[in-house]
């Protein structure tokens, strides 16, 4: 066999190596959980003063596709003035953080509004350990193992 054809073999099978390895990193990669899709209400009807303490909110945990989980809440308590209001997601394997945040207040009163969390790229019979942070502390935990049929409500008291 020429020596140019030889040469010209083994570039393109170390190429070819190359894209594979770039693809095997990229897919892994792109299994990392994420946020989707995010959703702020305004401020429900139930405005308190910061001295009253928090209502009690309730949380729907549910599937919305073979790779996506939605975690609703009825009351999660934000200042009033907390216009601004955006996810910030940490995964590692199956430990997925989120922390609510937004910019500082000066209100003296809160009100609670409703969130929708849309996580993808989960994995169906994965356990997955979900920690929901506001401010700057552990606002809700929770264990799930995703499948096709989960529905979960959970009742965050106050």
């Amino acid at each position: 066999m020429n020596k140019s054809i030889k040469n010209i073999i083994a570039v393109t099978a170390l190429f070819i190596i190359g894209l594979l390895a770039l693809e095997g990193c990229n897919k892994k990669e792109a299994r990392q959980p994420k946020v989707s899709d995010f959703f702020v209400s305004e401020c429900n009807d139930n405005v308190i003063l910061l001295r009253d303490g928090e209502p009690n909110d309730t949380i729907y945990v549910t599937t919305v596709d073979d790779t996506k989980l939605k975690i609703s809440t009825t009351n999660t308590q934000f200042p009033c003035d907390a216009y601004t209001i955006r996810p910030e997601i940490q995964a590692q394997e199956q430990n997925i953080s989120i922390e609510l945040l937004y910019e500082d207040s000066w209100a003296d009163c809160l009100c609670g509004r409703h969130l929708d969390i849309i996580i993808e790229n989960l994995k169906l019979g994965q356990t997955y350990s979900v920690c929901i942070k506001k401010d700057e502390g552990d606002y809700f935990q929770f264990e799930v193992t995703f499948g096709h049929d989960t529905n979960l409500m959970f009742i965050r008291e106050q």
